[in-house]
């Protein structure tokens, strides 16, 4: 007998420390998986990004002892940035503006490294210097050529390309001169730099570019520096650095915060993946401690008789409890530990985690061992049903109410994330809503489903089989053990339901996030409005001629609401916006409008102006020629005369459009002069700019010429060196977002007063249609407008052909030479870039492991539930032969009452996990979107399925296994 004492002792606690083993291997690998993938994305955008968005830029008025002045600027940033981060500082002086080439540019110092070229070799003396090669094209400037910097004149010997290089070196510079128009930077020796400046009086500054590498540089130092930068004036002041002309820029504060977002929302996930599994392991703890306490009554009985104190018993069954837990902790930790790898910040709480593991069983233990020596002493009284039953309700009670405070919370908060004083925070109540309301509802369904036993054995009672009735009868008097069979395994199915709810319901808005977010697949985009006429005819070489689509976004106030102005061409969103975007058919057929300018004839090679001068002398410039697309084209004429025309982009196909008609003007006379468009003609063919042509003086600022539209004809005074004849387009149509539609309380067929230019005149447009999202916008508050049918405002309101901050292309073929032609703060993006996904979805892999976790507890629970009812079978057993019930019949009982209490655990569980998932899965998954859209919830029916089914095949022979295992006892034993 006490042979069998010590193995069933030994059992019990070998499951203990599989428990422990379990629950300490899933949490650290949670955690792991969560601290790696976090510090992971941190290096990938730190990696992948360049110039602003990685770095940082402080600037100063260069002093007298400039050696001094970086020395101590130097010291003040080594103190400030925290000692973990990986560093570089350049340094280079800037002056500026000159005159260089076609416009005005600004010095800068050659030092450092030689950049990457595009033709050329880097400067080796001091009448040497060097462009960008984009800068260079722009400005008319080529290799070879020299600049006059009023002290001598230097050539240009190199040419660099754009590159991750050179955008961390300048992009500061560039950010200081880019508000006065300075085109550059011109790299000369420091000497030729500091002549030039002194000459003519020039503004010399000193800047401090910082980037921070991405080896070894993990979310913790990200935050830590971005922290720190704020400190920055203080720091210098402190090294006795003068900051009153202090100047900062870079974007890596910004970034920071994106990565910390992205990190807040693996750290949201964690709990919502652990909390049901840990739950469901203490659960199973709880059985197997009272196992292990009711294999070692008899013992405990006898030394409790001879007078040993009750506290020295507790502490010896419960030693043996965390011994149990402690081997199966330090199992769990060490084999996560190697399989994973955590990072060393991880290793305290690898430890906690491991001591928690361990020490939760033996407290539970001790706690039941305390009790039983309590009922000893008051006589051998078990605790009364009334009792146990108000401790239930009252545990349950918990639960719901518990579910239904974090449940309104997350649901208010429409996210598990709050918003702290740096970003994304979570929310300690809206991060466990998900876990709470699925236990809750496991709860609830667990105690419906036990009450059903009592009114089946009523059914079953007229029955001609005795199975069906005797197996309800049985579930009927052993509420407890149905109970907790139908919790462990409803817990498990629903974790496995809201997970495979989660990822389905994560891809899908994930893709329209980023969809709306980028708004097209293949995407280029810059700091500035640097994408230029000649920049897009560069990418349109580089990419093959598939074309390319400007589109032109601006945070305004339209109707007192704060909103983003897209304007982008309704042909480009139909050909080139991602196809996630919903709607997408409707918005462009709503934003489709009408275009001023004569088309030119596909097959016409020229196209003929004539312009009619009097009291003047008039010859046409440019004109300017706009494709389906919304990309404009300036094209001079040609030797003849004659306006060569350019082929049209694969892309856009179709024709060229007339925008607009530039004229040189000489008049002879202060007044009186009048210049007009007679007629232009392609291909054989007549053209007309139309009755309605705006003249604009482009002499200087862009100015109306007249108060309003009329025949391509103006009077001119001698001032007026410049005409430029725009066909003006009539009112567009806008398609708004359901957000800005809201607010504003505004619908289809409203009219909204929308300023198309900066500083211009708002004029009323119609609402075409409310869509779900505006591609491209950064507010969710959003108008989107034809770009082809406001080109004529922006034709009015800019000299030089409008530049662009983005543009749309197609999938580029080589994407390496399309990024050699763009400017240094230009990049390829797009929804076709990982954007976080890899990241991101780490989230979904976490709620997996969760989910695999509470399943192997729930397999786990259902023996220890075997276990624990085995005693209390033996009198039904002889009841059941008595009354004459063989052998098969009793077998088949049993193994009724598994599968019935599993599939019943099923239904709840599936129950649970749809309803929790439809109720919080908005909630949820909206924290983990790179922006806010409208989230769906959605489910693959195939996962769910295959997923529920293992879940299910492993419960049913878990709990069938341990029935036959027990009937096989029975029969061995004669019983």
């Amino acid at each position: 007998m006490r042979r069998q004492v010590l193995s069933a002792r030994a059992v019990f606690e070998g499951m203990v420390a599989l428990v422990a083993a379990v629950a300490t291997a899933l949490t650290v690998a949670v955690l792991a998986l969560t601290s790696t993938a976090a510090d992971a994305g941190a290096r990938e955008v730190l990696a992948a990004g360049a110039g602003a968005e990685t770095g940082l830029d402080l600037s100063l008025p260069l002093a007298v002892d400039a050696e001094r002045q970086d020395a101590r600027v130097r010291d003040a940033l080594e103190r400030l940035l925290p000692t973990d981060a990986t560093v570089t500082i350049d340094r280079v002086e800037t002056a500026g503006l000159i005159d260089l080439g076609r416009g005005r540019g600004y010095l800068a110092g050659d030092g450092g490294d030689p950049l990457p070229l595009a033709a050329g070799r880097w400067p080796a003396a001091s009448d040497e210097a060097a462009l960008p090669a984009v800068v260079a094209e722009e400005l008319g400037i080529g290799l070879g050529d020299t600049v006059d910097l009023g002290v001598g004149r230097v050539t240009v010997t190199a040419l660099w390309a754009s590159s991750p290089a050179a955008a961390d070196r300048w992009f500061g510079v560039r950010a200081a001169f880019a508000t006065g128009g300075g085109e550059g930077p011109l790299a000369v020796a420091s000497s030729v730099l500091a002549s030039a400046a002194s000459r003519a009086g020039l503004d010399r500054r000193a800047h401090w570019s910082i980037h921070l590498g991405a080896d070894g540089t993990g979310v913790s130092t990200v935050r830590d520096v971005a922290a720190a930068w704020r400190g920055l004036p203080d720091a210098l002041t402190a090294e006795g650095v003068d900051t009153a002309d202090l100047e900062t820029a870079g974007a890596l504060i910004p970034t920071a915060q994106r990565i910390a977002s992205r990190a807040a929302v693996l750290e949201a996930a964690a709990p919502v993946a652990l909390v049901t599994a840990i739950l469901a392991a203490l659960a199973v703890s709880a059985l197997f401690a009272a196992l292990l306490v009711d294999a070692a009554a008899p013992e405990r009985r006898i030394r409790w008789a001879r007078g040993q104190a009750s506290a020295l018993i507790v502490r010896s069954e419960a030693g043996r409890a965390l011994t149990a837990g402690l081997v199966g902790a330090g199992v769990g930790a060490t084999a996560s530990t190697l399989v994973l790898a955590p990072p060393t910040a991880l290793v305290p709480a690898v430890v906690a985690v491991a001591c928690a593991s361990a020490a939760a069983p033996a407290a539970l233990t001790a706690a039941f061992v305390a009790a039983d020596l309590r009922r000893l002493t008051r006589g051998g009284a078990a605790a009364a049903p009334l009792a146990v039953r108000w401790t239930t309700g009252i545990a349950a009670s918990v639960v719901v109410l518990l579910a239904a405070l974090t449940a309104a919370r997350a649901i208010s908060l429409g996210s598990t994330l709050g918003q702290g004083r740096s970003g994304p925070e979570l929310d300690p109540l809206a991060v466990v809503a998900p876990a709470a309301l699925l236990l809750a509802l496991v709860v609830i369904g667990a105690v419906a489903v036990v009450v059903l036993p009592r009114r089946l054995r009523e059914r079953r009672a007229s029955d001609a089989t005795v199975g069906p009735f005797l197996a309800a009868t049985m579930a009927a008097r052993r509420p407890l053990t149905a109970g907790a069979i139908i919790v462990l395994v409803a817990a498990a199915v629903g974790q496995m339901t809201f997970a495979a709810m989660y990822q389905a319901t994560w891809n899908s808005a994930f893709a329209t996030a980023v969809a709306v977010q980028e708004g097209a697949r293949h995407r280029v985009s810059s700091d500035g409005d640097d994408l230029t006429p000649a920049v897009l005819d560069r990418i349109v070489a580089a990419s093959g001629g598939g074309g390319v689509a400007p589109v032109w976004t601006a945070n305004t106030s339209i109707a007192a609401r704060s909103a983003t102005l897209v304007m982008a061409a309704a042909a480009a969103v139909a050909s080139l916006a991602d196809p996630a975007l919903e709607d997408l058919d409707r918005v462009v057929a709503a934003m489709r409008a009408e275009v001023a300018g004569p088309v030119i004839p596909t097959a016409a090679p020229t196209l003929s102006v004539e312009v009619d001068a009097r009291d003047a002398q008039a010859a046409v410039v440019s004109v300017a020629l706009l494709d389906d697309w919304g990309r404009l084209r300036a094209v001079a004429p040609d030797a003849s005369g004659a306006i060569p025309v350019p082929s049209v982009a694969t892309g856009p196909g179709g024709s060229w459009r007339v925008a607009a008609v530039d004229v040189a003007v000489t008049a002879a006379e202060p007044f009186g002069a009048s210049v007009s468009i007679e007629g232009l003609s392609a291909g054989g063919e007549s053209l007309s700019l139309g009755g309605s042509v705006m003249p604009v003086d482009v002499s200087g600022d862009a100015i109306d010429l007249q108060a309003s539209p009329g025949p391509a004809s103006v009077a001119v005074s001698d001032d007026v060196t410049r005409v430029r004849f725009v066909p003006v387009s009539p009112s567009a149509p806008v398609v708004v977002s359901q957000a800005f539609a809201q607010a504003s309380g505004v619908g289809e067929g409203d009219t909204l007063p929308v300023s198309l230019v900066a500083g211009a005149e708002s004029r009323p447009v119609r609402i075409a249609a409310v869509v779900p999202a505006i591609p491209g916008a950064v507010l969710s508050s959003a108008v989107l407008v034809d770009a082809g049918a406001v080109m004529s405002s922006r034709l009015r309101a800019f000299t030089a052909l409008p530049g662009a901050a983005s543009a749309w292309i197609p999938a580029p073929s080589d994407t390496a030479a399309v990024a050699a032609v763009l400017p240094d703060d230009a990049r390829l993006t797009g929804s076709s870039r990982d954007q976080g996904r890899t990241v991101l979805s780490t989230a979904s892999t976490l709620l997996w492991c969760g989910a695999v976790g509470a399943t192997v507890f729930s397999a786990v629970g259902l023996g220890a539930v075997a276990l624990s009812a085995r005693r209390r079978r033996r009198g039904e057993v002889l009841s059941l032969r008595a009354i004459g019930v063989d052998a098969a019949t009793r077998r088949r009982i049993r193994m009724q009452e598994a599968v019935t209490a599993v599939v019943a655990g099923t239904v709840v569980g599936v129950v649970a996990g749809v309803g929790s998932g439809i109720l919080l899965l908005p909630a949820v998954v909206a924290g983990a979107l790179p922006r806010a859209v409208g989230v769906v919830v959605t489910a693959d029916p195939f996962v769910a399925a295959a997923t529920v089914g293992a879940v299910v095949a492993i419960a049913l022979a878990s709990a069938g296994g341990f029935a036959a295992v027990d009937d096989l006892r029975a029969r061995r034993s004669g019983r």
